[in-house]
């Protein structure tokens, strides 16, 4: 080899060595991979929206049928209802797809993914299986063929709902399981607006299906289904405060025969004492009750709401019909002005007596303060009117022109604010009443609720109440096992030369302004507790302290004054027994405004949330 060759062979020894080419693959695998999720995420998002527009599609169609249900158009209501099922099928068939559920498991969308096929897979129940049933009961409760000529409801289509109704239960039942399933704190916000109302509608509308299932055959009972009913429905005017609510100033006796409505008297408190049924007590109540109020609390009828318990005022109401000769009450149902003024926004303004009109926004107004002004001192007129107005508005809802759903709603609302009473000689429609939170009943344990409460009656015989406001404030101490609860109270008459019927007609007599308001402020512990302190330790009104005990409740009663323009503070402190475990139910007079109601934080830790 010569000296060049070798050198040559040295100089290649001595290069690096060539490194290989291995990029393509280095780079390219991820690139691949990026290119398939881009792929599957494009796949996806073409699907999604796929979804979209089936489900609104669907919703579409479902949204025509209430207008086809009342134009008794067959074909078109066949036409939605097939359409809604076949957009909300398709929409399902693509959410169940593989791709669907590996994308469910990817951290950061999988939640979201999730939920969209929850709540697609519970549109799909809904439509298909409650949706035929659903919609065959709309066409069959068309208000137009529902009423009864003279007034009532035909009850037929209701009777037949009776085998339709558990297969819509099943399906909201099987919805609302999906549904639950979605954890809308792991939702991005536009996936959370989407499907937020189809959670809130299958949320709300499962547990009233599943109510309506389980109440229809009480509520038939209630209806006159295969027996004569006889109910006496009460209007507490709240111008006249009482613990329930009001002074009953007026009555109707209503027969429900079959559906058939009848209206077959109408009663006033002032025909109460021209019968001689004033000064006498027809129902002896415990000794230690009728120690908390005043003496002629069981003797007229205008004082039977003096007490809270809601089946207490029933049965002095009923021992009254039965002292009378008059046929045995069924029920006692109890409204205020302001549940009238809910009813009317469903059936729209009222023709009354005089050819004036009535409607949501002036009723109560009409009823409590301007009837009172336009008779003076003329009771018996001013009740006759009242009289009249209510018998104007019931006539007008047996007429049965009002949108039901719209009626319910307002119901609905005139239960929340206990201002709607219920009581039923049926033991099935009375536990319905409680379940509803309709009942007005205080308990005589402390097993399902611990009931609290500071309650006012009108003691000065008058309507001032029209301008009471009131606000309830509650505390608690845990550790002591006490609540304290706040009871502020306005006089916000306007003026000094209302009417003599409006004015305190027992104030004079006592040395009072007569726009002074007179009120027993009576405070209920629950039972097993006790009523530690008040302030006022002492009434207004000497002698007028009064102890007492209702239904297992330790009550006291203090009379306070509240002059014109003025306010005034009553507060209890309440001793919670041990076995007081129960949510709380705080009590309180409604009035023909609704009072301010706060219960401080510090009151979780001694009763349980609902």
């Amino acid at each position: 080899m010569s000296r060049r060759e070798a050198r040559q062979l040295r100089a290649e020894q001595a290069s690096p060595p060539r490194r290989r080419r291995r990029w393509p693959w280095a780079v390219g695998v991820p690139l691949a991979l990026a290119a398939v999720v881009l792929a599957v995420a494009g796949v996806l998002a073409v699907q999604a929206m796929a979804v979209k527009n089936d489900l609104e599609a669907a919703r579409a169609a479902i949204g025509s049928l209430p207008d086809a249900v009342r134009a008794g158009d067959s074909q078109a209501i066949d036409a939605a209802a097939d359409a809604a099922t076949r957009y909300a099928g398709r929409a399902a068939g693509t959410v169940t797809g593989p791709l669907w559920d590996a994308a469910a498991t990817v951290p950061g969308i999988g939640a979201n993914v999730a939920a969209v096929q929850a709540a697609t897979e519970a549109t799909n129940i809904l439509v298909r299986d409650a949706l035929p049933p659903a919609t065959s009961l709309l066409a069959a409760v068309d208000l137009n063929n529902l009423t009864l000529e003279g007034g009532g409801i035909d009850l037929a289509p209701f009777r037949d709902a009776q085998s339709t109704l558990p297969t819509v239960n099943d399906a909201f039942a099987q919805a609302k399981s999906k549904v639950d399933l979605i954890d809308r704190d792991a939702l991005l916000p536009p996936v959370d607006a989407a499907l937020g109302q189809l959670i809130d509608v299958v949320n709300q509308a499962a547990p009233a299906v599943d109510q309506l299932e389980k109440y229809l055959p009480t509520l038939l009972k209630v209806a006159g289904d295969g027996q004569r009913r006889s109910y006496m429905i009460i209007f507490q005017n709240t111008a006249e405060a009482r613990a329930s609510g009001g002074s009953p100033s007026a009555s109707i006796r209503l027969v429900v025969d079959n559906g058939k409505f009848e209206f077959q008297e109408q009663e006033s408190s002032d025909t109460y004492y021209q019968t001689g049924l004033a000064g006498e007590s027809f129902l002896k109540l415990p000794g230690e009750t009728t120690e908390i109020y005043e003496s002629d609390f069981t003797r007229f009828s205008q004082n039977y709401t003096r007490t809270p318990d809601f089946p207490t005022t029933a049965a002095l109401f009923g021992a009254l019909q039965d002292a009378s000769g008059a046929e045995p009450l069924d029920g006692v149902i109890s409204i205020d002005p302001t549940v009238l003024s809910y009813m009317l926004a469903a059936t729209g303004p009222v023709q009354v007596q005089d050819g004036g009109w009535i409607d949501s926004e002036n009723v109560v107004r009409v009823l409590l303060s301007e009837t009172y002004e336009k008779f003076g001192d003329n009771g018996i007129a001013a009740d006759q009117y009242f009289s009249g107005v209510t018998d104007a508005v019931f006539s007008t809802l047996i007429g049965g022109r009002w949108d039901p759903v719209v009626m319910l709603q307002q119901l609905q609302r005139g239960i929340e604010e206990g201002r709607i009473k219920l009581w039923f000689a049926d033991p099935d429609a009375e536990q319905m009443s409680a379940e509803l939170g309709a009942d007005g009943q205080l308990t005589t344990d402390n097993s399902t609720k611990t009931q609290v409460g500071l309650y006012v009656n009108d003691a000065a015989y008058s309507k001032l109440e029209y301008y009471l406001t009131t606000s309830v404030a509650m505390t608690c101490d845990a550790q002591a096992r006490t609540a304290t609860v706040s009871l502020t109270i306005n006089n916000g008459v306007p003026r000094s030369d209302l009417s003599g019927w409006t004015l305190g007609w027992r104030n004079e007599g006592l040395g009072l302004p007569r726009t002074s308001m007179i009120l027993d402020v009576v405070a209920f512990a629950p039972p097993g507790g006790s009523v530690s302190w008040v302030d006022p330790t002492t009434s207004d009104i000497r002698g007028w302290n009064r102890e007492g005990i209702e239904k297992g409740h330790p009550a006291s009663s203090r009379t306070v004054v509240i002059p014109m323009g003025e306010s005034r503070e009553v507060t209890t402190t309440f001793d919670i027994p041990a076995d007081a475990s129960s949510p709380l139910e705080l009590g309180y007079t409604r009035t023909a405004s609704n009072p301010e109601v706060t219960v401080d934080g510090s009151c979780a830790a001694l009763f349980p949330q609902r």
